[in-house]
């Protein structure tokens, strides 16, 4: 089994791309990769990044178009599972390779924390797993709509949520990739580093730097 993990960043949260290199990214080891997808310039300096820039340039609401050329290069790859999620994102790759070995690599599969919101999706920024097949048929359904202004509105997660549903690929929920409430991991990053070390979480979103470091270097010693 083989699994690319494609991390979102652009060159305002270049600081936390750098954070992911200096601890969770360490332990992506072969026969598994990884590549930071984000924008032209961060492709031009940073090793291992693809140039996903969307064509009228960054921006929030551009974001399922960025996702959508990702997941079109990642089909120039070799692997068996895709996992996506944010620079923000504390990933213990160790234990998503253990979760991921549970699963058929040969069935459509989406798979990732739900948000229902009017259907079921996974929340993008703590991180979705996907076969190669549910891929190619998310991006049949995604090059539809990812230029429509009224829909590149919403986030990158739904976008590529909905593609999935119209495919007919749902949602299987796990609660082992996890997010805390943005607000509360502002005030407190104790729920991002009790998500890992105590509640045993696969993933952690809304973490900044010095958390990301306290949370390998427990993990390490």
């Amino acid at each position: 089994m083989k699994i690319l993990t494609t991390i979102l960043t652009c060159t305002s949260t270049q600081h936390r791309a750098n954070a992911c290199l200096s601890t969770w990214v360490k332990d992506i080891k072969t026969p598994h990769e990884y590549y930071f997808y984000g924008s032209k310039t961060q492709s031009e300096k940073m090793p291992k990044t693809w140039n996903c820039e969307p064509n009228d340039g960054e921006g929030r609401s551009r974001l399922p178009e960025k996702t959508y050329k990702m997941l079109i290069e990642s089909l120039n790859h070799d692997w068996d599972f895709l996992f996506k999620c944010d620079d923000d994102t504390y990933v213990n790759f160790n234990k998503l390779v253990e979760f991921l070995e549970n699963y058929d690599a040969n069935d459509d599969l989406y798979l990732g924390m739900k948000i229902v919101n009017p259907f079921a999706y996974a929340q993008g920024g703590a991180g979705y797993a996907l076969t190669r097949t549910a891929v190619k048929k998310c991006v049949e359904s995604l090059k539809h709509f990812h230029g429509d202004e009224s829909k590149t509105k919403r986030a990158e997660d739904y976008s590529v949520g909905l593609a999935l549903k119209e495919q007919e690929i749902n949602l299987i929920h796990t609660d082992s990739i996890s997010t805390p409430d943005p607000a509360t991991a502002k005030q407190n990053q104790s729920v991002c580093i009790n998500a890992i070390i105590k509640e045993n979480k696969i993933t952690t979103h809304y973490v900044n730097f010095e958390t990301m470091e306290k949370i390998y270097d427990f993990i390490k010693t």
